[in-house]
């Protein structure tokens, strides 16, 4: 049990060692590529995402398959962890009990909004039906929850919208659907760390762009979307969404910027589309190569951690 112990302590101790600098490091890398753009806002949506979860992502993998087995195989019986290796692990359950803290108090939150909401509504189609009806101060249309996300359209948007205009409404926040953009904020909240606010807020951006891609494929539409935005933020003032929920009309980006670029509507570049495959194929590679020499890996990664942990 003890050496289980030191085995979690070291292991902690090490994402910490690689999680704070490798955050660092997107930090500097942010301040130079916040300016490329792809040629649809969804790849610029991806792009930014997988750059914000990125030191999490790699940290947990190599603390989770390399550090914790090659501790387990390779060190000695003897307990030789300092004050450092103590400190760094205590880092570690700062920022992930500091994650989890801040994911629970706003799905707290969320769940109790939600449920005002919801207090006189009817649910449209069934049970489970991907489009919910809501009343009672609820915004116009929103996207709910993480493991099962609906649509929630209030009787404003149905007062408000014409049917074209709902229709298209619609689709913007299934797109944010398809996109499991819900679980993405959820993913990104429970990963702190300072400075990150920039690249969030891109995310977020390009997220609203690419949902209105997603629901545009011709000119008519555009205007349809754009007229829906309009005519909404005349009703609504842009708010902040509780954490597992995406409004049409929120703070997260500009309602103006997006109706000039619904008005500039033309069919979206498909360059890139094939980079998603590239890098599932350079992953799928490195996994190979990795897993093939499982056994030197975890010798590098010991002595790594004897390097970086006290």
């Amino acid at each position: 049990m003890m050496f289980v112990a030191r085995g979690l302590l070291v292991s902690l101790a090490f994402f910490a060692a690689v999680y704070c600098p490798l955050s660092l490091l997107v930090l500097l890398a942010w301040r130079g590529v916040k300016h490329i753009g792809h040629a649809t806002a969804g790849s610029n949506a991806n792009l930014w995402f997988g750059l914000r979860i990125l030191p999490f992502t790699v940290s947990a993998a190599i603390t989770v398959f390399f550090t914790f087995p090659s501790f387990w195989l390779l060190e000695r019986r003897a307990l030789d962890e300092d004050t450092g290796t103590f400190a760094l692990a205590l880092c570690s359950l700062i920022i992930l009990g500091a994650g989890l803290f801040r994911v629970f108090k706003l799905q707290a939150r969320t769940t109790r909004t939600v449920r005002q909401w919801l207090l006189a509504p009817t649910i449209a189609e069934g049970a489970d039906s991907v489009v919910l009806s809501a009343s009672h101060g609820a915004p116009a249309l929103i996207v709910v929850g993480v493991r099962r996300p609906r649509v929630m359209v209030s009787d404003r948007a149905s007062n408000v919208l014409s049917e074209d205009e709902l229709r298209v409404a619609l689709r913007h926040e299934l797109g944010h659907v398809r996109s499991r953009d819900n679980l993405k904020k959820v993913l990104i909240s429970a990963t702190p760390f300072p400075g990150m606010g920039d690249i969030e807020r891109a995310w977020q951006e390009a997220g609203e762009l690419a949902a209105d891609e997603a629901a545009v494929g011709n000119r008519r539409e555009a205007l349809d979307l754009a007229s829906a935005l309009i005519k909404l933020s005349r009703y609504s003032k842009p708010w902040p969404e509780p954490l597992s929920a995406i409004g049409l009309v929120s703070a997260s980006c500009s309602i103006d910027s997006r109706v000039r670029r619904l008005l500039q509507w033309r069919a979206p570049e498909r360059r890139g589309e094939h980079a998603r495959h590239w890098i599932l194929l350079v992953l799928f590679i490195v996994i190979l190569v990795v897993g093939s020499n499982y056994g030197a890996t975890l010798m590098l990664t010991h002595r790594l951690t004897e390097v970086l942990v006290p």
